[in-house]
């Protein structure tokens, strides 16, 4: 007797009786057995099916394995580059690795379906960008992928390129997909300085690309040509804040241009969310948000505390997406709750030096004379104090040397940093003006002859030597017991970095401790005191009668020490 015809759809077959295997997929009689999958099936149509599940299952799960592994890897890269990524609130990235983008390895990697553009591209290779910093690594890809992050890494590690490569990408990425042909990027910046340094780079990545040109908005150059700039079409938009906010709250074309804005960059965040920058990055995230609706935030910075984690946080709930990634590069300071995230430059030899007022100058002289051939920026606290330095290492060393400072003219800044970096003038005394993020690769030396303020500026200072790659500096820092105040936080950073700390750095908080346990001590004879004279006033201590108050403690004493 031949066998029956196998049964090709599924519909032809009988339900099952009590006993016999049903079908895997339809639960009608199971006739027959898949070979490939070892199920009970009804028909040639649902063998078929078991098939392609089977086939789709592996997939799965080969995909699975592999991003198991690309996970794996990626995690292992971060740990040898010193990277460090968490969420910053409850999103979708969440504190899953998996969700979190992989560093790229190569500016020409392609990551779930993005690339940086072949124009951009070729100006990295024309402008010796070979391969990308673990900073850039990280940072670029999460940027792409639309994220909005908060970052920090050692001064010289390639923060500018890290947040300019891939806010030129998507305004190119955006005109190749024809999605929107007019996209501006913002970078703000705290002072001219940086904003002239930030957009010079930007020149140099946008070179040679069709319809991209670049607006600086600053103090100290004339409003009108800036506006005229704005109106002339631009693509990407540097500035500080103040000038900023005059352009745009002045300026009846400025809505259109700041509707086109997608990304904003809020370079040295630390700085810029201080009390005097604070209000004025509220007011333009606030019109980013009002006429733009959809903006893309990017916080960049050396140094970075747990306030301004909170205050990034707090102008991000005007977001629709308020979660961001934290991207930190080779942290090596405190973290504790309240405590500043240091990231210090490992290239930059550091001495710290135990210094009085008087014996300063000789100190930096002895220091100078012996690199007559090198560049050195010297920091001091005010611009008197600089002009009147600067003077004297002339007369001392015979080297030349010049002062920088606010009340120079901005022309007059920029002349001399051109002299500074053609090493016309070898030595330039500076207050705060040059300590952020200005990117001068050539300078040697760095001498902090008066301690800032705060610890976070302290590591912007000696961040303006050893930038580049792999280009050592040297940082000579003079402390006595004026700044004091900080030791306790600059002791654990010196020691983070394995940098010698003077004897006297310590003798001192041990003789602060001393002076306070002895407030201490006199705090607690005058509470003994004051009690007595009520004890006096209330009525007399049975026995004798006890008048001196050094007899009535000593008593007193005793009977805590028998427990009576």
């Amino acid at each position: 007797m031949a066998d029956a015809p196998v049964v090709v759809r599924s519909t032809a077959q009988r339900q099952p009786q009590p006993g016999e295997p049903a079908c895997v997929i339809c639960g009608r009689y199971g006739e027959y057995v898949c070979d490939a999958t070892d199920e009970d099936v009804c028909s040639l149509e649902h063998r078929d099916i078991c098939i392609s599940r089977q086939g789709q299952r592996q997939s799965m799960q080969n995909s699975q394995l592999q991003d198991e592994e690309t996970v794996k890897r990626a995690e292992q890269l971060r740990s040898k580059l010193g990277i460090e990524l968490s969420s910053g609130s409850a999103a979708e990235t969440g504190d899953n690795p998996h969700n979190w983008p992989i560093p790229f390895v190569d500016f020409a990697q392609e990551q779930n379906g993005v690339q940086l553009p072949g124009e951009l591209l070729t100006n990295l290779v024309g402008n010796g960008f070979e391969r990308p910093t673990p900073v850039q690594m990280q940072t670029i890809p999460c940027v792409l992928q639309g994220h909005h992050v908060l970052v920090s890494a050692p001064t010289g590690t390639g923060k500018t390129a890290s947040y300019l490569i891939p806010a030129i990408a998507q305004i190119l990425l955006g005109r190749e997909a024809e999605l929107e042909q007019n996209v501006l990027a913002l970078v703000l910046a705290p002072i001219r300085e940086l904003a002239i340094q930030i957009e010079s780079v930007a020149k140099v990545l946008m070179r040679g690309i069709a319809n991209m040109k670049t607006a600086l908005l600053v103090g100290g150059f004339p409003v009108p040509s800036q506006r005229y700039r704005l109106q002339n079409g631009v693509q990407l938009i540097v500035a500080t804040p103040g000038r900023f906010l005059d352009i745009f709250t002045n300026y009846s074309g400025g809505d259109t241009i700041l509707e086109a804005i997608r990304t904003c960059v809020v370079d040295e965040v630390d700085m810029m969310l201080d009390v005097g920058f604070r209000p004025q990055i509220s007011q333009i995230v606030a019109l980013l948000v009002t006429l733009a609706k959809k903006v893309q935030l990017l916080f960049f910075s050396a140094t970075v505390s747990d306030e301004v984690q909170g205050l990034v946080q707090q102008i991000l709930k005007s977001q629709t997406e308020q979660a961001y990634i934290r991207v930190n590069v080779g942290g090596n300071g405190r973290t504790a709750a309240g405590m500043t995230q240091f990231s210090l430059n490992p290239l930059v030899q550091q001495q710290v030096r135990w210094v009085e007022d008087k014996a300063k100058k000789n100190e930096l002289f002895t220091f100078l004379k012996g690199k007559v051939e090198e560049s050195t920026l010297v920091f001091v606290r005010s611009k008197i104090g600089s002009s009147m330095l600067a003077e004297a290492i002339e007369k001392r060393c015979g080297i030349g040397a010049a002062a920088i400072h606010a009340d120079k003219s901005q022309q007059e800044r920029l002349t001399l940093l051109e002299a500074f970096i053609n090493m016309e003038i070898p030595v330039l005394v500076s207050t705060n003006v040059l300590s952020r993020g200005m990117d001068l690769l050539h300078v040697q030396n760095v001498v902090v002859y008066d301690f800032p303020n705060k610890l976070t500026d302290y590591v912007h200072l000696i961040g303006r030597t050893g930038r580049g790659d792999k280009i050592p500096g040297n940082a000579l820092t003079l402390v006595n017991l004026e700044d004091g105040a900080h030791f306790r936080e600059l002791i654990p950073l010196l020691r983070s970095v394995m940098v010698s700390v003077p004897r006297e750095v310590y003798q001192s908080i041990h003789s602060d401790n001393e002076n306070q346990r002895s407030q201490s001590r006199a705090i607690v004879v005058d509470e003994s005191k004051r009690a007595f004279r009520v004890r006096k006033q209330l009525t007399d201590e049975a026995g004798p009668q006890i008048s001196d108050w050094k007899e009535w403690n000593n008593r007193a004493n005793k009977r805590r020490r028998v427990g009576a």
